[in-house]
């Protein structure tokens, strides 16, 4: 699921999942998790890069056929799940770095977000397309709030669309373009840059800046599990047991 290296100080974590698009399931999460927590704990490592290998896309989100078909405990374990991954990568203490090629939709894109710079090659384009996939974005929506402001995040929610490269710098989404064959080494780059910072310095900086959102997370992550209770004992009230097509990333 991982694969991991150091080059120099930087910690590379490539993820390998059986596709080449990086679906996100429950083993790809618990792999990424623990590839992060212990490059935190590894005094060699300096900064991470986190990369979704050669000809691979960063991540192309979960399966939405299987998202659309959860319901109940199941959904809200899952909710549970995305904020524990992206409340991981925010307490990283160390500079974090998204190397992003190919796609990065829905739960990849708001994985992407987690890092402190993103980095994306010139062909690569980010895509939140809950809405046209019958699925709510609460959780997406509460992150593109929290970082991008209002007005971005509704024209980023309710488009739907493929942004490229440009449009995702000229939103702030990402730090640096880059030509795909130099992705990793311009992440890198960037990682180096952070890690020159004292150590505690930037550390406890980092702590303070990501705690409100990592409190956002957390509060968006109850909300959106009450309003899936809500809205299933209503339609159950009105409908019966006939199934509905609420789920929430």
């Amino acid at each position: 699921m991982i694969l991991e290296e150091n080059i120099g100080s930087v910690r590379l974590i490539t993820l390998n999942n059986f596709s080449k698009y990086n679906i996100i399931n429950e083993d790809l999460e618990i792999a990424i998790i623990k590839a992060l927590m212990a490059a935190e704990h590894d005094e060699a490592v300096k900064s991470l890069v986190v990369y979704g290998g050669e000809n691979r896309s960063f991540s192309a989100g979960g399966n939405y056929n299987e998202i659309k078909k959860l319901r109940g405990e199941a959904a809200e374990r899952w909710v549970d799940r995305l904020v524990e991954l992206y409340r991981t990568v925010l307490e990283v203490n160390k500079p974090t770095v998204a190397a992003v090629d190919g796609y990065a939709i829905g739960i990849g894109f708001q994985f992407a977000m987690m890092f402190d710079r993103r980095i994306m090659s010139a062909d690569a384009c980010f895509v939140m397309p809950e809405l046209k996939q019958g699925i709510c974005c609460s959780l997406g929506a509460a992150i593109l709030h929290f970082t991008h402001g209002y007005t971005t995040m509704q024209e980023i929610i309710y488009r739907c669309g493929e942004m490229n490269a440009r449009r995702c710098l000229d939103y702030r989404l990402i730090n640096q373009i880059t030509e795909r064959e130099l992705l990793v080494s311009a992440a890198i780059g960037h990682a180096n840059l952070l890690a020159a910072y004292p150590r505690a310095v930037f550390s406890h900086t980092k702590r303070a800046m990501n705690k409100p959102f990592i409190q956002t997370l957390e509060r968006s992550g109850q909300e959106s599990k009450l309003l899936q209770k809500k809205f299933f004992a209503s339609h159950a009230n009105k409908h019966g047991t006939q199934k509905s097509s609420l789920n929430l990333t």
